[in-house]
């Protein structure tokens, strides 16, 4: 009994060191990386909040420089996957849902304004979506970067129900 005890908490241990080198996940604030506690929790979130994303806003916000423009604004989330994963996302016409394979998602964290965009990578593409839900923000924001709540309008996040 023991041994069977123990080789699951090594099975276990073992199978969450590879979920965490599957995926490199880095925040940056102001222009500084943010320590991540618990990286493998940290993704689950961010895909948590991307695939509550109701709209493909490719299209309407997407240029050949949003990616770079995003990446160099200073405060973002960037997690980029070694395989792609399986995410749900709106589908193209917003009619539906459709699974992509995501190699990255980038969220910018902009102080004083809500993120209107979650870009995420899917073979050469770069996807926009948007209309995520706030609780799943709240959520992310509290594991990754605590301080955040702190500035408005994050604070507001604070306000909202728990979920059951």
């Amino acid at each position: 009994m023991r041994l069977a005890v123990a080789l699951a908490v090594l099975i276990g241990a073992n199978a969450l060191a590879l979920a965490a080198a599957d995926v490199d996940i880095h925040a940056v604030r102001d222009n500084r990386t943010v320590a991540i506690g618990n990286s493998v929790s940290s993704v689950e979130k961010l895909i948590v909040l991307v695939q509550s994303c109701s709209v493909d806003s490719t299209p309407y916000v997407v240029s050949s420089t949003t990616w770079a423009q995003t990446a160099a604004s200073g405060s973002f989330i960037h997690a980029v996957f070694s395989e792609a994963r399986l995410v749900q996302l709106p589908s193209r016409d917003n009619r539906g849902r459709e699974q992509r394979h995501v190699h990255e998602i980038l969220l910018p964290l902009p102080e004083g304004r809500w993120p209107d965009h979650i870009f995420v990578r899917s073979g050469g593409d770069t996807l926009s979506v948007t209309k995520y839900d706030p609780l799943a923000l709240r959520d992310l924001v509290s594991e990754v970067d605590p301080a955040l709540l702190t500035v408005e309008p994050y604070k507001a996040l604070l306000a909202l129900p728990r979920k059951q």
